[in-house]
């Protein structure tokens, strides 16, 4: 009984030394929350410089970082007192295995009992209070009235998007459900009714070790990420440039969708993006694509894909901390960016041609904006509409796709042709 009462006691202070510990973290994290600070980048850095964290104390302490970036204007006034305010942050997160794993140190030793959607009424809030969590901004720059159901998703933990890289999708779905050590929850994995070659899978889903992954048959890649590319008008063919390639998700799906009828010239000017984009790119065995070392200057191309860098409102959920850290200016800053983005590559496009411009913002001014503005510049192009797909509709420059619409993240779209 005493050996009994001895480990209990253990298990309960190392609990609360994890509680500790992610306080001293927050307290880290919140300076790091200046616009332009990498965020992710410093905090993997912090991570890293504990070396003691294992990986499931990394997934611990990020999902609770990530609770409190979503919440951080109702955390805040509560911030001074410790015990409450790691109480308040428990509950609202996402009750994963290691998140769980600290309802011992709650005062009824578990979370209010509270549907998915409802954890803000730990602090006792409304839903109409949702709005108090965004940018005072943010309601003015969308297009579409923001509504609860609107709010929920960008508040909330993502889901896990994947994309099958390899057919047959039989296969792929046979290999993900019976890895180990996720049998029991991999039984979840779903394909989507309509995107093709789109799996739903649980959040705590790991992934990355397995074969099936390794070796290039599926890709993580957000289901809203996998519809840009299939609302292009079809065929798609020909050679194309993805001109902000990125860690290459789309680079990779266009090269599927091309395949055998063209190929991709990637370009990407981060060294770390393009780490990734290469070591994806050979994991896919892809022989449709090209890693350009350097920005072109010449060419023609059947299509041009320019996934502008952009303000990133439609990732806050995936990326809380661009919830705190972009301004109203920034978004202006970026819509000129993507302006002059746009102008430097449409020459690139031949007559005939698609210039295809996209971005994970949400705002107006970074979307249909940049989009007016360039076709008035640009009397040698004009805008294709999009064909209706997955009940989505062009109704004159572009779609955006917002975060409930498919439970993924937030972003838009639009097809330009170049006429003469």
């Amino acid at each position: 009984m005493r050996e009994v009462a001895l480990n209990k006691e253990a298990r309960m202070h190392r609990l609360q030394n994890q509680r500790r510990i992610t306080y001293s973290l927050i307290e880290r994290a919140r300076t790091l929350l200046a616009p332009g600070k990498p965020f992710s980048r410093e905090l993997h850095e912090l991570f890293r410089s504990q070396g003691k964290f294992g990986s499931k104390d990394r997934r611990l302490y990020r999902e609770l970082i990530y609770t409190y970036l979503r919440y951080l204007p109702w955390l805040d006034p509560i911030y001074k007192d410790q015990s409450a305010f790691m109480n308040a942050l428990i509950c609202l997160a996402a009750p994963t295995e290691e998140v769980s794993s600290l309802y011992p140190t709650l005062p009824d030793k578990r979370p209010p009992e509270l549907p998915e959607g409802k954890r803000h009424k730990v602090l006792k809030r409304e839903d109409h209070q949702l709005m108090e969590l965004l940018p005072d901004w943010f309601a003015n720059h969308c297009k579409r009235h923001v509504s609860i159901r609107s709010l929920l998703p960008l508040i909330s933990r993502p889901p896990l998007w994947l994309r099958i890289q390899r057919d047959p999708e039989e296969t792929v779905l046979d290999q993900l459900r019976k890895a180990p050590p996720n049998a029991e929850i991999a039984q979840q994995i779903a394909p989507h009714p309509e995107v093709p070659n789109c799996l739903h899978a649980p959040a705590d889903f790991k992934l990355t070790e397995l074969p099936v992954y390794l070796n290039g048959m599926v890709e993580i890649q957000d289901i809203s990420s996998q519809i840009l590319l299939n609302l292009i008008p079809s065929p798609v063919r020909g050679n194309w440039l993805d001109a902000c390639a990125g860690a290459g998700g789309k680079t990779l799906q266009l090269a599927k969708l091309l395949k055998p009828y063209g190929k991709v010239d990637a370009y990407e000017p981060r060294a770390s993006a393009v780490r990734e984009l290469s070591a994806r790119v050979k994991r896919s065995e892809l022989s449709n694509i090209t890693l350009l070392d350097r920005r072109p200057s010449s060419g023609q191309y059947d299509g041009v894909l320019v996934d502008a860098p952009c303000s990133g409102s439609g990732t806050w959920r995936r990326h809380p901390y661009l919830m705190r850290q972009t301004r109203e200016r920034d978004v202006f800053d970026y819509a000129e960016k993507q302006f002059t983005i746009l102008k430097s590559y449409a020459p690139l496009v031949k007559t005939g041609g698609l210039l295809v411009y996209c971005t994970c913002s949400l705002s107006r001014f970074e979307n249909e904006a940049v989009t007016e503005r360039f076709l008035k510049a640009s009397s040698e192009y004009e805008h294709q509409p999009l064909p209706s797909q997955f009940g989505l509709q062009d109704h004159g420059l572009g779609i955006t796709v917002y975060p409930e619409d498919f439970n993924g993240d937030g972003l838009y779209v639009a097809c330009l042709k170049r006429v003469r």
